[in-house]
């Protein structure tokens, strides 16, 4: 069982550039006209629903337990950042009185070493954890965690969350075993005076042709490279849209024992050396210093990501006491090729959980409850609740300044409700890093054929036991 004594164990690292770089995504493709996708995101997000949302469909729920707690003790919580602890005292009411906390921050691959440690043996294991996108999948497939019905909670309370936040969580037997508080659906962030300059227009419902396809983005990368004489590109680097690329895949990486080469993952090969051979990008790495440097240069015309990467990494509205980027205000929000996620965060319970009742209440509080999540809402979070975000996409008191005055609700809620988590499995993020990084010197030119590519990239998932 595990030990209900005090933890005040904090592992703290500097942010490594490949955690945040880990971030999972998973998408789908869209067929809307180009030219009038926003108008219609924003016409969809508008209209209203007076009608409860329907059951779920697609998951298997289990008996809803009549939860207790097995003592009186403390709840223990493990925690990847500080950001779950917050709102649980905000929302929850707990104080430090009420709960042990191991937190370990700023570094997955420490933290996962610790989680798979105490969820071994049970020894001081947490009775609720939280998880980044990048690594959450890995423990709510396996059996080291509990149903959310396990905790007293009915899917019937799932009803507003975001389609591919629950698919996302639910395990092999569709059975949903983690919650998300908040959404991370994306869309292509502009520099307005530079789109204007290079593509002929700022408007976000023009410039979304210029983003409506894969050809189209290649074409427009092109055009901006040529216009500028080589100064100005359209995105920092290939692995810039590796996310919403590789994640159009319609099938799972391993299929019956043996590894899937879906489209999209053939198609990125090629697709990322024209990038790079005709040096169509500034070739810097996702989240490397050379690509940050360039968010407020004017010398990149877009990044992709979602509310909380355009207001806190491209610095658009990122807080007191945080130096904002001083291009904030001529940027703006288009639609991408498809409809994508990238990161976020689950909170689930263990199987040692001893703290059913408390643990419930708790995810509750922070994850399901209308009124927390219309005050995180109003304090800048895209909360995972369609209700609230479709109002918010109609309230033009989300037209913030720092986007030029968009809304960007409209977009990025059409983006959620599309956006896929079927085909995403336990280890998804080790695929695609390491097809990621042969993706990478494939276009260097270290390889002369695919087939090679390809057999660099299946020997080293067979060392890393990824593949038999």
């Amino acid at each position: 069982m595990k030990k209900n004594k005090l933890i005040a164990l904090f592992l703290s690292s500097v942010m490594a550039a490949g955690a945040v770089a880990s971030c999972n995504s998973t998408i789908t493709s869209d067929d809307t006209d180009p030219t009038t996708a926003t108008t219609a995101a924003a016409t969809q997000a508008t209209t209203a629903t007076t009608e409860a949302p329907p059951d779920l469909e697609g998951f298997k729920e289990l008996t809803v337990a009549e939860v207790t707690d097995k003592n009186d003790g403390k709840i223990t919580i493990y925690a990847h950042n500080s950001e779950f602890i917050a709102l649980v005292e905000k929302y929850a009411g707990l104080t430090s009185d009420d709960y042990d906390l191991v937190e370990v921050s700023n570094n997955s691959t420490a933290y996962q070493e610790k989680l798979d440690a105490v969820l071994s043996d049970g020894n001081n294991a947490p009775d609720i954890f939280t998880c980044d996108a990048a690594y959450a999948r890995k423990y709510m497939a396996s059996d080291n965690t509990i149903a959310v019905n396990d905790l007293g909670i009915d899917y019937a309370e799932c009803r507003n969350m975001f389609n591919y936040t629950l698919r996302f969580a639910s395990d092999d037997d569709n059975v949903i075993k983690g919650l998300a508080w908040k959404a991370t659906p994306c869309g292509v962030f502009y520099e307005r005076s530079v789109a204007e300059q290079y593509l002929g227009t700022s408007d976000p419902n023009e410039l979304a042709a210029s983003f409506a396809t894969w050809d189209k983005v290649m074409e427009s990368a092109r055009k901006v490279n040529t216009a500028s004489g080589g100064k100005v590109k359209l995105i920092g680097g290939f692995t810039e849209i590796f996310e919403p690329y590789v994640g159009t895949k319609g099938s799972k990486w391993i299929m019956d024992g043996r590894l899937n080469y879906d489209t999209s993952i053939e198609n990125f090969f090629d697709y990322a050396k024209t990038l790079y051979t005709e040096d169509l990008t500034f070739k810097a790495e996702q989240w490397s210093k050379p690509w940050t440097t360039k968010m407020s240069d004017r010398t990149v015309v877009s990044y992709w990501g979602s509310l909380q990467f355009a207001k806190y990494q491209l610095a658009l509205n990122p807080g007191e006491g945080t130096t904002v980027n001083p291009t904030s205000g001529d940027w703006g929000l288009t639609t991408a090729p498809v409809s994508y996620y990238s990161g976020g965060t689950w909170v689930m319970a263990s199987k040692y959980c001893d703290k059913k009742a408390t643990s419930g209440d708790i995810i509750r509080a922070v994850c399901i409850n209308e009124d927390n999540q219309k005050d995180m809402l109003g304090n800048g979070e895209f909360v995972n609740n369609i209700k609230l975000i479709t109002s918010a996409a109609a309230d033009d008191k989300f037209a913030f300044e720092w986007l030029g005055g968009q809304n960007p609700y409209p977009i990025l809620l059409d983006s959620a409700m599309k956006a896929d988590a079927s085909f995403v499995v336990a280890d998804e993020d080790k695929y695609n890093q390491t097809y990621k990084a042969v993706v990478g010197t494939y276009a260097e030119g270290s390889f002369k054929t695919v087939k090679d590519a390809k057999d660099a990239f299946e020997k080293k998932l067979k060392d890393d036991g990824l593949l038999s």
